[in-house]
């Protein structure tokens, strides 16, 4: 944790209570001077070094709730807030995906350019293992990933690496422990699906945006059809499954994907004849992404459940019932339906 990051916090149980940050143990690590303004004060040491904070505690200057800082992540969840499931992407590196992910990203923050992101205080809820949070940080924002799984923050920590401007904290997207109003964009791609009371989160996120900020949201839409069967009887099968077990399960499908749908899209797909019917192929586009970061996808598919489906049109009248200015909603049509939708907070 940086010390930056303190300006930012607050208790997520009194909702606006500032926090007092006890240190146990910090290191301090060479960062690169482009990483931070002109004369700015890093704590630590000389512009050049910044000191990460490894161990200590956050008490809250109103309640006296006491949260831990642990591997340099705060652990802000709110009291009766449960704590993410174990995820599949919990030993997911970047490596040789990253070009994938970043195509990927940019068709899911659409219409947001990497020049939407320079020099602005960006937060990514709902982080996972930090593949969206890196690339709005190599972009020029100053990001807060914010995760509710202990595996995910974790993962994206080490996969963030040394990236210049980023903070990672463990925090429920119902209950975030930042101050309202002070992000200039606020970004949740593929989590509002998996929440309940999903209408009251996207209303508690708006919040954190700053007058004349956006609010970018990526969410599934409806299933039907062998599609909805298939995932339901899936997951149906996977509940009852110790993690071990879902992980080797998910291999096995991973294995089919790429026998069935991978391969024959990536080897075909290119030529028109084919390219259309091979483009309803179960998750074909998956066909670039290394074997196990498609077995973690799979994994995470299964074990994490969704709580709901998504309309354009629903999406669209959330944003104009909460007074958002320039609101975009489109149809996003790859493996299966889904829908983003972006606004400006008048």
């Amino acid at each position: 944790m940086k010390r930056r990051l303190l300006d930012w916090l607050v208790c997520p149980a009194c909702v606006g209570a500032r926090l007092h940050l006890e240190v146990e143990y910090s290191s301090v690590r060479t960062t690169y001077t482009g990483h931070w303004e002109p004369g700015e004060e890093v704590p630590g040491g000389d512009i050049g070094q910044i000191e990460e904070i490894e161990t200590g505690s956050l008490t809250c200057q109103s309640c006296s709730a006491r949260y831990p800082i642990t591997d340099g992540i705060p652990r802000l969840m709110a009291p009766g807030s449960e704590a993410g499931p174990a995820t599949g992407h919990r030993w997911t590196e970047f490596g040789r995906a990253v070009p994938e992910f970043e195509r990927n990203f940019l068709d899911i923050a659409a219409p947001l350019l990497p020049g939407d992101f320079t020099g602005k205080l960006v937060l990514d809820a709902g982080c996972g293992f930090g593949r969206h949070a890196l690339f709005a940080a190599r972009y020029g924002a100053e990001v807060v990933a914010m995760d509710n799984s202990s595996e995910a923050v974790a993962s994206c920590k080490q996969n963030l690496g040394e990236t210049g401007r980023t903070h990672i904290i463990q925090a429920d997207v119902a209950n975030p422990p930042l101050r309202r109003g002070i992000f200039d964009l606020v970004f949740s791609y593929g989590v509002l699906h998996h929440v309940s009371h999903a209408h009251d989160v996207f209303k508690t996120l708006g919040e954190l945006v700053t007058p004349g900020g956006r609010l970018s949201l990526w969410v599934y839409g409806p299933r039907q059809g062998i599609t909805r069967v298939a995932t339901g009887a899936l997951r149906g099968a996977a509940a009852a499954m110790t993690p071990e077990q879902l992980h080797q399960f998910s291999r096995l499908i991973a294995s089919g994907l790429r026998i069935f749908s991978h391969t024959p899209y990536r080897v075909l797909g290119p030529i028109p004849p084919f390219g259309s019917i091979l483009s309803h192929l179960p998750v074909h586009d998956h066909h670039r992404w290394p074997f196990d970061v498609v077995v973690a996808d799979v994994y995470d598919r299964l074990r994490v459940p969704v709580t709901g489906y998504f309309r354009g049109e629903e999406l669209e009248r959330w944003f104009a019932e909460s007074g958002y200015a320039d609101i975009r909603v489109t149809r996003r049509v790859a493996n299966t339906e889904s829908f983003r939708g972006i606004g400006t907070r008048r």
